[in-house]
């Protein structure tokens, strides 16, 4: 008898255990019939392009299937930081596969990297702002057929390489030429030549810091008198 009750006790108290084992497994997600450990392959192919108006900067990433997860976790999350890694931007709770980030929130003509999650981080994608948009353009009658065209340099001047300039009557274009930095002086400018009397020009400035690099034009008509 004694032999028997000692192994109905072993049966009693390896059941037990087994029960309370396979509670904890159930909870850490490894239980039979179970699956509740949220996974994702972690985004792939970003990219970072201005909008239409370049107001915004619009950052994009291709879908990921998320297996096990609920709705509150098939997210996304997305981080911009300068190059020294310091945090500019922490957007999260993102459902679709884009988002964007006001234009005029980031530094103009400057470089940055973003990265995306899933559940797991993706590489860094480098992305560099454009530049700013020239400001305080003044025209200034020298006679009949010459004006002296300036305007203040935008921020970050030293990393330009130089300003196009861009002068259309009507929608013509009569004159186009790249002036330079003028980085001794507040204001860059250039004297434009043969202009007609009493027409209508439309000047048009921008910063450009590379080929694939040019920052919007800024506009002003004048009319030589």
């Amino acid at each position: 008898m004694k032999i028997i009750w000692y192994g109905l006790s072993f049966l009693v108290v390896g059941s037990i255990v087994a029960f309370g084992l396979n509670q904890q497994m159930e909870v850490l997600g490894y239980g039979y019939g179970y699956n509740i450990t949220c996974q994702a392959e972690r985004p792939n192919n970003l990219a970072a392009t201005y909008s239409a108006n370049k107001n915004h900067i619009i950052f994009s990433w291709d879908p990921v299937t998320f297996s096990g997860c609920s709705s509150a976790e098939s997210v996304y999350r997305m981080q911009i930081h300068k190059t020294d890694a310091s945090l500019m931007v922490d957007q999260t709770n993102i459902a679709a596969t884009e988002t964007s980030v006001l234009a005029g929130d980031l530094q103009s003509n400057l470089a940055y990297k973003f990265k995306v999650k899933s559940t797991a981080w993706s590489l860094y994608k480098a992305f560099r702002t454009l530049p700013a948009k020239p400001t305080k353009i003044r025209i200034k009658k020298i006679n009949h057929t010459q004006t002296d065209i300036s305007w203040e340099n935008v921020p970050r001047s030293k990393k330009l390489r130089y300003y196009q300039l861009v002068i259309k009557r009507g929608s013509r274009v009569i004159f186009s030429k790249q002036v330079g930095l003028g980085l001794r002086k507040k204001r860059t400018g250039t004297i434009i030549e043969h202009l007609k009397h009493h027409v209508m020009y439309n000047v048009k400035i921008r910063a450009v810091a590379r080929k694939n690099s040019k920052g919007e034009y800024a506009k002003k008509y004048f009319i030589v008198k």
